[in-house]
């Protein structure tokens, strides 16, 4: 995903490469580009928000947790069974970051 960001990212720029030269200052740089990362992210499909970053922060803090969790109570007793609603939670964890880190299918 990231591979594709950045080819959006140098073909944006490549395409505003005439602006670029013809920059007067370096505000007039910085617009352009922010204009293209902007525009790669768009093409990408890779959202870039504090949101999905807060989100996928908390999902894999979630999978990290059950899984340590499992071990402690496997390493404490090994003939503890594991409660349900732990690895209910951990198969919840995982299936979300594949579904927000999975690439979206080309049309």
């Amino acid at each position: 995903m990231a591979g594709r960001l950045m080819s959006n990212f140098a073909q944006a720029l490549d395409a505003r490469a005439d602006d670029l030269v013809q920059a007067a200052d370096s505000q007039s740089v910085e617009r352009i580009v922010q204009q293209a990362r902007e525009e790669a992210v768009q093409q990408s499909g890779v959202p870039d928000t504090l949101i999905y970053r807060i989100t996928v922060m908390v999902l894999g803090l979630a999978v990290l947790t059950v899984i340590a969790a499992q071990l402690w109570i496997t390493l404490d007793d090994p003939n503890t069974e594991i409660p349900q609603g732990l690895i209910a939670i951990g198969s919840a964890a995982i299936g979300a970051l594949a579904g927000l880190l999975a690439p979206t299918p080309a049309n």
